[in-house]
């Protein structure tokens, strides 16, 4: 018996031991994806309607003081008409007449929440300018959290 409650403890350390440094590398992961903002767009293909733009980007934050801070945001800028808001699910549409966008926030834990913000309208080809980016960064400087574009994948270039 005892060989065989030795070897149990053993074992039980072991996973114990494993399952911890899995935690500490998901942990590691998530701290480097906070405040990264990732961009997905595409300009509409002829006679196929509008193209699009999201933004999205995960905050240490409550996602009821984002989603606070974010309609804020909105009221406080005479340009931006609130056309939907739902505060039981986070999400609100704002226009300023020429583009329309939704917003919703997502609890990811009690701390941590994902931003995501999705516009009828692709990024100026001129400027680059994108509604949805501007929107992500604008509510990251008014929570004080510091939010910065995700490197495009190499994958991707």
């Amino acid at each position: 018996m005892p060989g065989i409650s030795r070897a149990a403890v053993t074992a039980l350390v072991l996973f114990v031991s494993a399952t911890s440094v899995a935690q500490a590398q998901w942990v590691y992961i998530g701290r480097k994806a906070v405040g990264a903002v990732r961009q997905m767009a595409s300009e509409a293909a002829e006679g196929r309607g509008a193209g699009y733009d999201s933004a999205t980007v995960l905050l240490a934050a409550r996602a009821d003081d984002v989603y606070r801070k974010a309609l804020e945001v909105v009221k406080a800028n005479s340009n931006y008409r609130l056309t939907r808001q739902n505060d039981k699910i986070l999400t609100l549409e704002l226009t300023d007449g020429t583009w329309l966008a939704g917003m919703q926030v997502t609890p990811i834990d009690e701390k941590l929440s994902q931003l995501l913000i999705v516009s009828n309208t692709p990024p100026s080809p001129q400027s680059g300018s994108s509604v949805a980016v501007a929107g992500v960064l604008r509510v990251c400087k008014e929570m004080h959290v510091e939010c910065k574009a995700a490197p495009v994948p190499a994958a991707a270039k």
